[in-house]
């Protein structure tokens, strides 16, 4: 696991504020009756109104409002994602703190060398194209406990 570094802690809490913040946006857009970006918003206003737009120019433009839409639903999805890996992430760091006994500013050596062997084995595994339960199956004797 090893000591979180000062600006490694305060990126995680950056990245968590700003996650926190376009989560709270979409909401209250939806709300106040807008739809996502406003210059979207502006586009349809115009294509609502011009009647003189040729078809096939309205059906390209409405076809990128839609692309425009899905990539903000799965941006808002991404987000979602990662702020929830974040807190998993915290989660399991927090966990293993209290049970191994180790502080963040001081880990023991032989527990770091068994964390780097073991995220070797599971990366070199990943990368061969393991499957992940197989992998997380696997059960080693760790070499920090007797």
């Amino acid at each position: 696991m090893g000591p979180i570094s000062e600006s490694a802690s305060l990126s995680i809490h950056r990245a968590w504020a700003a996650l926190g913040e376009a989560a709270a946006e979409a909401p209250r857009r939806s709300r106040d009756g807008e739809r996502g970006d406003p210059a979207a918003s502006i586009v349809e206003a115009f294509l609502s109104q011009e009647q003189a737009l040729p078809a096939h120019a309205r059906a390209a433009i409405e076809q990128l409002l839609q692309r425009q839409r899905s990539m903000d639903g799965e941006l808002s999805r991404q987000r979602a994602l990662l702020q929830e890996w974040i807190l998993s992430q915290l989660t399991y760091k927090a966990l293993y703190y209290r049970y191994s006994g180790q502080s963040p500013e001081a880990p023991r050596a032989e527990l770091m060398r068994e964390k780097d062997l073991v995220r070797r084995r599971i990366r070199d595994q990943l990368h061969a194209g393991s499957d992940h339960s197989a992998i997380l199956g696997e059960q080693s004797r760790s070499l920090s406990k007797p």
